[in-house]
């Protein structure tokens, strides 16, 4: 313990005579005070340590033996408020720094508090005076990404890490996740390296089990396989080891041909069981039955759920989404049956005068159709007949202004009535509004490209019905807009189709790799390609960077695709003239703005840290975008924000149960923060300039994808309209090239066909 060695210091030094007997009075009085805190004597160890807290070497031991005390009492704010001084007056000799934890602490405070850059100048701090220390390790990681360029920070505490012990495999574990979160296998392998630090002891199962699912991440089965069987060799237990394998199997999407992945992960699950461990089961339980559901067997999927729920929490894994998944099955058997209801709306109290319920239209009307409007008031309900479906019935009540009032979802019961009582709510003083004013035209056209991973019609239809997403509201309103067809409905196959257009695959063969369920769970980063074992019968054709980079333009690739999916390269550049370039990508994460914090301070703070990790790259993924544009050099970006699939996946659940929600939540404040950014972009852009909004796929269910993707295309010139039908995605390819004056052959498929319109295309000449 911290206090031990300055029990030993402060001894040492009134034994040597070092200061007055004053001076030794507080010594005695502080060493006894720490020994309070080590016996759990808090009451006496803030008596004691009373008024002798300094800058002097007793003044800091008497402040950090106060504060272990304030923090077993639960007061963390106050150690806080006690050590900021202190550091702050020490930070111009850079001599010290509190105990590893305590400086780990009052980095995290700071982190909290808003002030990042500050975070990261302490924990450079705690770093310099605690180079060996794991946690504070940790913190410095977290606090200096959110401020540096994170490739910058890595390459920094990757050279600081020991030769050797136990804490040197961790920072090299947390080195390497990082590299993962990043998409980065080959970084992960070599933070990690080929062999464990010596004398890893405790870790080295850790860093075994990480070199593996990089190896798996990195689409590389028998260097998987054999680190695996490295780990056993070494004397790890055989359950585990298998259990662990499985398991970054079923994570990366790699498929071992010798292994069934269902029975695997059934038996992986019963390993880690019979061994105690429980985090382990639970992963392996979520996947076994994720795996399930993606081969059409939901309901042994909910059986298992049932069996394993008495004692696993698996709290992110709602039953209700199972039940949904079940009912996805039957409607897909029995498509014709009749399954009806009535749904009978009443109001709990008066609305204001004019004001009406907006309803979700029958399950056959297109996506992006709007709400259908039902007049209703106190003691007139409305009575609408609805079919069942595996999507919930949303309903808005607005006010005769269109502000929403109340909202929610709601399930058709086959042959019954159905009542809902709606209890009225306040309207907001204003709808929110969007500037979508652009800078005059320049006479060169850009086009930036914003792919929303995950993004969604019926979500982006209920928030628009309640008027919270005006960014998105005036694009779709303004500009051109498409239902596209995403098949299958995964990124891997969507991010394929948008750079490798000419590619053509077979749908039979495709949809039963999607059976698979290679992308279910809302993995961060794809780790593998579905298709990659068919590249043999599909030719090598130009990618869309290469295409739009090959003349006198410059084309951006930030669509952040790892591992086997070939999506070019995350962070490249293309052209003029074929030249490749990476760029100088900044921070990965930050926190939000104050002023972002303001106004969607359910994303400042999430409850799971997990989630705030994902709302901060967000964050980050704009800005970059921003900087981009701002600079004006690059004729074509493409930036996927990845974080909103995981998002999704995680939170849709609570989007789809039944009752009234006022769309309270953090996947509808992240679609709100999403639609305020896209806001902001246009400051960035010309009216030459062409802004397409996508998404690669909707979403179905909380383990499922769905097949309508959103499009939406702006700028000077583009009509306003909708294109017929379902086009499909491998026709937003062309739209770019058209738009930029690139020739190609790639396949029309009717997106946006006015895009090869000569007279529209004519303002396309680079700088």
């Amino acid at each position: 313990m911290r206090w031990l060695a300055l029990i030993a210091v402060l001894a040492t030094l009134a034994g040597v005579g070092v200061v007055s007997i004053g001076g030794a009075r507080d010594q005695l009085a502080v060493i006894d005070a720490c020994e309070a805190v080590r016996a759990g004597d808090t009451a006496r160890a803030l008596t004691l340590t009373e008024g002798r807290i300094g800058s002097g070497d007793t003044g800091r031991a008497a402040a950090e033996c106060r504060c272990e005390a304030l923090l077993a009492t639960g007061n963390a704010r106050a150690c806080v408020s006690l050590m900021t001084p202190l550091v702050a007056e020490a930070a111009e000799s850079d001599d010290w720094m509190p105990a590893p934890a305590l400086s780990a602490l009052l980095v995290r405070a700071r982190r909290e508090s808003g002030n990042p850059e500050d975070a990261a100048e302490l924990a450079r701090r705690a770093g310099r005076q605690h180079r060996d220390d794991l946690l504070v390790f940790q913190h410095e990681l977290e606090a200096r990404v959110a401020v540096e360029a994170e490739r910058d920070v890595l390459r920094d505490l990757e050279a600081r890490i020991p030769a050797e012990g136990e804490v040197a495999a961790r920072m090299r574990v947390a080195i390497g996740q990082r590299h993962l979160h990043r998409g980065d296998p080959p970084g992960a392998l070599r933070a990690l390296g080929s062999q464990a630090p010596p004398d890893s002891r405790a870790a080295l199962s850790l860093w075994f089990d990480t070199v593996g699912i990089a190896h798996a991440m990195n689409d590389d089965l028998h260097a998987a396989r054999a680190t695996y069987g490295r780990w056993e060799a070494a004397g790890g237990d055989a359950r585990e080891v298998w259990a662990r394998y499985v398991l970054a199997l079923s994570i990366s999407g790699l498929i071992d041909p010798e292994r069934d992945m269902v029975s695997s992960l059934a038996k992986a699950r019963e390993d880690a069981a019979a061994l105690g461990d429980t985090r382990l089961e639970e992963a392996l339980a979520v996947r076994l039955i994720f795996t399930l559901v993606a081969a059409d067997r939901a309901e042994e999927a909910l059986a298992t759920y049932d069996t394993l729920h008495a004692h696993l929490p698996m709290e992110g894994l709602p039953r209700e989404e199972l039940e949904r998944a079940l009912l996805g099955e039957t409607l897909e058997r029995e498509p014709g049956a009749e399954r009806r209801g009535v749904l009978r709306f009443a109001l709990a109290s008066a609305a204001p005068t004019g004001s009406a319920l907006f309803l979700t239209p029958e399950v056959d009307a297109e996506p992006d159709a709007d709400f259908e409007r039902h007049p209703i008031a106190f003691g007139q309900p409305a009575e609408v007949a609805r079919h069942v479906a595996l999507a919930p019935q949303r309903w808005v009540l607005r006010d005769a202004r269109g502000r929403a009032l109340a909202s929610g979802a709601v399930y058709p019961r086959p042959g019954a009535t159905h009542e809902v009582k709606i209890r009225v709510g306040v309207a907001t003083e204003t709808l929110p509004t969007a500037d979508l004013t652009r800078e005059p035209a320049d006479g060169r056209r850009r086009v930036a490209l914003m792919l929303l991973d995950c993004g969604d019609w019926p979500l982006t239809q209920y928030l628009r019905t309640r008027g919270e997403l005006p960014s998105l509201d005036a694009l779709l309103d303004e500009g051109y807009r498409a239902v596209i067809d995403s098949d299958p409905p995964l990124t891997a196959a969507a991010l394929e189709a948008l750079v490798w257009p000419a590619r053509r695959t077979d749908a039979s063969v495709i949809g039963t790799f999607y059976r698979f369920g290679v992308e279910l769970a809302g993995l961060e980063s794809i780790g593998s390609n579905p298709f990659e074992m068919l590249s043999w019968v599909l030719p090598e054709t130009d990618d869309l960077f290469a295409a739009i980079g090959a003349g006198d333009r410059s084309a951006a690739n930030l669509l952040l695709a790892h591992g086997g999916v070939r999506s070019g390269r995350h962070g490249e550049v293309t052209g003029p003239h074929g030249a490749k370039r990476l760029l100088p990508l900044g921070r990965s994460r930050r926190p939000l703005h104050p002023e972002e914090a303001e106004r969607f301070p359910a994303l400042a703070h999430p409850e799971d840290a997990i989630d705030a990790h994902y709302v901060h790259t967000i964050a980050a993924e704009f800005d970059a975008t921003e900087q981009l544009l701002d600079a004006g050099e690059l004729d074509f970006i493409a930036v996927r924000i990845e974080p909103l699939d995981i998002l999704t996946h995680s939170h849709f659940g609570e989007t789809t149960r039944e009752g009234q929600d006022d769309a309270d939540g953090l996947l509808f404040d992240t679609y709100r923060y999403i639609d305020a950014r896209l806001a902001a972009l246009h400051r960035f852009l010309d009216e030459d300039d062409v802004l397409i909004v996508m998404s690669d796929h909707g979403i179905r269910t909380a383990m499922e994808h769905d097949r309508p993707a959103i499009f939406v295309a702006t700028g000077e010139g583009v009509p306003e309209g909708r294109a017929p039908g379902r086009p499909a995605l491998r026709g937003v390819s062309r739209v770019v090239t058209d738009l930029l004056g690139v020739d190609t052959e790639w396949p029309e498929t009717g997106v946006a066909s006015w895009a090869s319109d000569r007279n529209f295309a004519s303002r396309t000449a680079p700088r």
